[in-house]
């Protein structure tokens, strides 16, 4: 029964390409069609030892693949570790950070798109960001006698049991994995549900939190760059959704005037830039955005570039973290806190318990439940700096405690055998 449903899975997959093939989307370019094919460049050749396979799924996953793919690299050497990604935003990331030693798109799962992609770049192994299964991809590497297996792992109840509901198609991929390594107990239970023995698994932690080793940006170029007063205090509101930016301008309107300033506004996905320009115009309050010269003159700066959040947080002297306003789920509390920021966010961050929980623990967050709270806690952080400073310091201190997954991931594949022990 498995067998035949991964077959009707692959003959529904490539009726879809061949249909794609005829009549492009528009919005699809001609070179990332290619590389969705497992085109690589003319004279592309795999390390002679063999390539080390990470995959990330969006760009949010790429850039939390970072320490685990300079840890890779430090050990590896950059020339041996390739990365894939799903999405053109996470391969201009990855092109852009220059980490790994090749990246492109993960190929479409067709064994006429996969294998000849596997063949060259000749994978010593898959390890895969997160949660993506594939189940046509994993059968081949399964065939092939190529491991695979989830690192920095984490899975919700609702893919488990969609996956339970495709279990025909999704049994030989997931039964034939290595190794699984859950950021947590929850999701050690859940890929135990999906059949992925506890033998088979270990809970090492969450990548995102060692973002406390990367480099300081430079805090005056920053604010140089987008012309930020150097004596204004700045409190960035980060990765905002649908809902929250009402909240913040209702929060901040009767202060802009009052206090000396400044308000950046990053909205989690760009495409909204223009709705969050109308909700700031229809208040009467005036903006600018990141893109137009001289915006930190501005008393509100709204965001409408990608890649740039983890700065302005770095330059700001409070942090609201969006997706907790309303029932989102809350973002990467751990972001701020790498800069020893004081964060503010709102009630709904089931997302991210644990780190509310450890945060909390320490007195480093401050939980708001609408724009009259959100007020007065922006006036207390304004006429009491000193303390925030030291909820900040807090943040981090929290932060250092609950890092170092990336290397206790590489340790673990080198214990299992599946990462050589020895350095370059």
């Amino acid at each position: 029964m498995g067998k035949l449903a991964l077959k009707s899975y692959q003959w529904l997959l490539r009726a879809i390409v061949e249909i794609l093939g005829f009549f492009p989307p528009r919005k699809l370019e001609k070179e990332e069609f290619a590389l969705r094919l497992g085109h690589l460049p003319e004279g592309f050749k795999a390390h002679k030892d063999g390539s080390l396979w990470v995959h990330g799924a969006s760009l949010g996953e790429v850039i939390t693949l970072r320490p685990f793919l300079k840890e890779l690299v430090k050990l590896y050497g950059r020339e041996r570790v390739i990365c894939t990604t799903t999405s053109m935003d996470g391969l201009r990331q990855l092109q852009k950070d220059e980490i790994c030693g090749f990246a492109t798109l993960m190929p479409i799962e067709l064994p006429a798109c996969s294998v000849p992609f596997i063949e060259k770049i000749k994978p010593k192994l898959l390890m895969i960001n997160e949660t993506e299964i594939w189940p046509l991809l994993l059968d081949t590497l399964k065939q092939r006698n190529i491991p695979y297996g989830i690192v920095n792992g984490r899975i919700n109840e609702k893919s488990v049991r969609m996956m339970r509901l495709g279990w025909s198609i999704f049994e030989s991929g997931i039964k034939g994995m290595s190794f699984a390594f859950p950021q947590e107990k929850q999701y050690l239970r859940r890929f135990k549900i999906l059949g992925i023995d506890n033998s088979k698994q270990q809970s090492l932690g969450c990548f995102k939190y060692d973002i406390a080793s990367a480099a300081m940006p430079n805090l005056d170029e920053i604010r140089k760059k987008y012309a930020f007063p150097s004596n204004r205090k700045l409190i960035c509101f980060g990765s905002t959704h649908p809902g929250e930016e009402n909240y913040i301008i209702e929060a901040i309107k009767p202060l802009i005037e009052k206090l000396d300033l400044g308000v950046i506004i990053a909205p989690r996905h760009v495409k909204r830039t223009a709705e969050v320009e109308k909700i700031i115009s229809d208040s009467g309050l005036t903006y600018k955005k990141l893109s137009e010269k001289d915006c930190g003159n501005s008393r509100i700066v709204l965001v409408d570039s990608m890649g740039v959040l983890r700065d302005l947080y770095a330059i700001s002297d409070l942090a609201y973290v969006g997706g907790s306003l309303i029932k989102r789920g809350g973002h990467n509390l751990m972001e701020p806190a790498a800069f020893s920021k004081p964060i503010i966010a709102g009630p709904y961050n089931f997302n991210f318990r644990y780190e509310v929980m450890a945060l909390n623990k320490e007195a480093a967050i401050k939980i708001v439940n609408g724009p009259n709270e959100l007020q007065a806690i922006i006036e207390d952080w304004y006429a009491n700096n000193n303390s925030y400073i030291e909820m900040g310091k807090k943040a981090r201190f929290v932060l250092d405690s609950m890092s170092g997954a990336s290397k206790r991931t590489v340790d673990a594949l080198q214990q299992l055998g599946y990462l050589p022990k020895c350095q370059m």
